[in-house]
């Protein structure tokens, strides 16, 4: 009998790996919460009450440096520094807004993708279809919004299952099965109850792509079919699984390593550092009065009386009673091995950005050196091709023909933009010695005009404004609506 719920065995494998990254980047509340899982009880063996006690303490007064989630942050924010270029036919402009049907933009929602990628090194990507009855796609369906093609957003942790088949000389997927966490109302109609559904993307032994639903072991479809069958813009079935799967280190099925989990597991090491140091520092950090010479007399008068220390207060000591403090010496074992670590942490989140960390595809390799290049370029470059494939997919549905781009920023450095250098590149257009094209791209690359101005439009914007070019595509005259 099958079971919808079959999860493969490296995906299974994979599952403890992708927890701790996504744990230790979730920060300092989860990793507490999961308590002994990352911060092992001492005297595990001792289930008292004090001891369960000395544990919250112990636990409470730990401190998470949460440089994992920090360093994952940083390198999504340096390929975003530039904003990527996106150009589509008319009739996908709309991804720019709402590539998903719920109001998430290609933008946002490559970032999260980027970032999930770090996480794990395993993404997927969902060009999705509406059911348009056998009939081909009106321009008027397309113009209403009520059919579009939508790319939905998949984390490594719902992609259970998948199989491939070689179909001609191309090894093409042949199942694919999602596990989604959909909202059910309640009876009252104010509460929400999550249900657990699979979807299974298939491509039948004919060729043909459906999709089916699958709830608590039963098939779910719609209008009572038992499968539905997305349909292209002239109506004809598909005849590959529109789904892309993203890698940190190619966008095959199989699982990449996850870039960011050597630093996750040392993140956690200095996790438990800080416990004992803390710990350490609160049971021995404190000052610890001794006194000398008493005899029994003068121990249960001081008991009786109280004892009240510091330079205000007398403290009467019998004849060559002596008193004073006691305090630990400085221990530096925990504290070195603490820096050890911050140091192991700085050098492996440098390195995701280092040139010559990562090898490239056939096809990567083919512009430049594969030496320079680093696994944060790696990943965004496997995205700007998968969102490549996933607009191609979405082109041919709606019937739209255009060039088709999607390129993310795979330069990570700094850039400044120097006035002089500036104002010599200007002197050069002005005296014909550098085309006015390569200024404009100059200036895209450092953010000044918004990269998806094509030089045609910065032309047409130079020759009717009379403020000059509008870098940012905004209100040239503050009136709310865009000049040029």
């Amino acid at each position: 009998m099958s079971d919808v719920t079959f999860t493969r065995p490296e995906y299974s494998g994979a599952l403890n790996r992708w927890k701790l990254v996504r744990d230790v980047c979730s920060g300092s509340e989860t990793i507490k919460a999961a308590k002994e899982t990352y911060l092992p009880r001492p005297n595990a063996q001792d289930e008292s009450e004090q001891n369960k006690a000395r544990y919250n303490a112990y636990l409470q007064r730990a401190v998470f440096y949460n440089a994992t989630g920090r360093t994952k942050h940083s390198l999504t924010g340096a390929v975003f520094r530039t904003w990527p270029t996106l150009t589509v036919p008319g009739a996908l402009e709309y991804v720019a807004q709402d590539v998903d049907g719920q109001g998430v933009s290609i933008y946002q929602q490559s970032q999260s993708v980027i970032g999930n990628l770090l996480e794990v090194g395993r993404h997927g990507l969902l060009v999705d279809y509406p059911q348009v009855d056998g009939q081909a796609v009106s321009v008027a369906d397309q113009q209403s919004g009520r059919v579009r093609a939508t790319i939905s957003s998949y984390t490594a942790e719902s992609i259970i299952n998948w199989k491939t088949r070689k179909v001609g000389g191309q090894q093409l997927l042949s199942l694919v099965v999602l596990k989604e966490e959909v909202d059910s109302d309640t009876e009252d109609g104010f509460g929400i109850d999550k249900v657990v559904q699979y979807r299974v993307l298939r491509l039948s032994e004919a060729g043909i792509y459906t999709q089916e639903v699958w709830v608590q072991g039963k098939t779910v479809s719609t209008l009572d079919a038992p499968a539905f069958t997305p349909l292209n813009s002239l109506g004809q079935p598909w005849r590959v699984i529109p789904f892309q799967f993203l890698g940190s280190e190619n966008n095959d099925t199989s699982i990449d390593d996850a870039p960011l989990y050597d630093m996750a597991v040392v993140n956690v090491g200095h996790y438990r550092n800080s416990a004992d140091y803390e710990d350490a520092a609160y049971l021995m950090g404190q000052p610890q009065v001794y006194m000398a010479g008493l005899n029994e007399q003068w121990v249960k008068m001081l008991e009786d009386k109280g004892i009240y220390f510091g330079s205000r207060a007398i403290l009467p000591l019998p004849a060559n009673g002596t008193a004073g403090i006691l305090q630990a010496q400085a221990n530096t074992m925990i504290k070195e091995a603490m820096d050890g670590k911050e140091t192991q942490m700085v050098a492996l989140g440098a390195r995701l950005i280092e040139r010559g960390s990562a090898t490239k595809t056939a096809t990567q390799a083919a512009s430049d050196s594969a030496a320079e290049h680093s696994v944060l370029s790696l990943v965004v470059s496997n995205v700007s091709e998968g969102y490549m494939q996933c607009l191609a997919w979405a082109a041919e549905f709606v019937g739209a023909a255009g060039e088709l781009v999607y390129k993310l920023n795979q330069d990570f450095t700094q850039i400044t933009l120097d006035a002089t250098i500036l104002a010599g590149l200007f002197a050069a257009v002005q005296g014909g010695k550098l085309p006015e094209s390569d200024f404009w791209q100059y200036l895209r690359d450092r953010g000044v005009i918004n990269p998806e101005k094509t030089d045609d439009m910065i032309r047409d914007e130079l020759e009717v404004s009379s403020t000059g070019l509008d870098l940012d595509g905004g209100d040239d005259d503050g009136d709310g609506s865009a000049t040029g």
